[in-house]
């Protein structure tokens, strides 16, 4: 679900993405040697936040969206030291952080941004739709034109990057979205990447209503256990309480939550 790796050689930190990503050498006893990009909490990710990227990242494993798999990735002493004497910033910006990030497996050669105004093939259009209801439905803000978070490769999407997302506590005017008119606002032109040329389908999301309604309270209280011990007595347990409490209600109320989502569609 969520499973530990250890990094162990530092490629490079990434050029593109507010919370600076770095791309990782990782090994897991399992697997072997991967590639992995790992975020860490700093300047510009909370320890919340992370709380927020790995519960999303899980979430959409199950709904078998686009997600590259997840990782808890442990940063060891020996690793941060051999880093200190050739990239000095990069290790103090990592000894400072907690010890363990998160990470998504780096995706294969071949996958590109997608972007902006480009039409949606016909054996794409499904995925998209989903990919467009599942942001709605969790308040992901963050796969917008100016910042697509979402690469494709043939007929294959790949999503990352939720980390602002389930963030409903303190918002002014939220409103959850299973009430009337509470997605409206997505019909802005800085909406989601995918509305423009989903913009007056109807998709069927019978399969994703069906995937989701199947995740039950059991496999919620799973998400929580799955993250590292290090992660929740930082973001105190009302993070992980309030997202899943929201993860609980919208599967109680999904229908007509993506009622809502077709509306934003018309």
């Amino acid at each position: 679900m969520l499973d530990s790796v250890t990094a162990v050689r530092f490629h490079r930190r990434m050029t593109s993405g507010r919370t600076g990503p770095f791309l990782l050498e990782c090994e897991d006893a399992a697997q072997g040697s991967l590639e992995v990009v790992a975020k860490f909490t700093g300047p510009h990710l909370t320890v919340e936040g992370l709380v927020r990227e790995a519960l999303c990242a899980m979430l959409a494993a199950d709904l078998k969206l686009p997600v590259p798999a997840c990782y808890c990735v442990a940063l060891t002493t020996e690793f941060l030291a051999a880093l200190a004497s050739t990239h000095r910033a990069e290790a103090q910006y990592l000894s400072a952080a907690i010890p363990v990030g998160f990470g998504s497996r780096a995706l294969p050669p071949g996958y590109a941004v997608w972007m902006p105004g480009r039409s949606i093939p016909k054996p794409m259009q499904a995925a998209a739709a989903e990919i467009y209801a599942f942001d709605l439905l969790v308040q992901n803000p963050d796969r917008k034109p100016s910042n697509p978070n979402l690469q494709s490769k043939g007929d294959t999407f790949a999503i990352f990057d939720h980390e602002l997302a389930l963030m409903t506590e303190g918002v002014l005017f939220w409103r959850p979205p299973w009430e009337p008119g509470a997605l409206a606002a997505e019909r802005a032109p800085e909406g989601h990447i995918l509305m423009r040329e989903l913009r007056g389908t109807r998709p069927d999301f019978a399969r994703l209503i069906a995937a989701w309604e199947g995740i039950d309270d059991a496999r919620l209280a799973a998400y929580a256990n799955a993250l590292p011990v290090e992660w929740v007595p930082a973001a105190g347990r009302d993070c992980v309480t309030d997202a899943l409490g929201f993860l609980r209600d919208l599967r109680q109320n999904l229908r007509p939550a993506m009622q809502e989502v077709l509306g934003t569609l018309a």
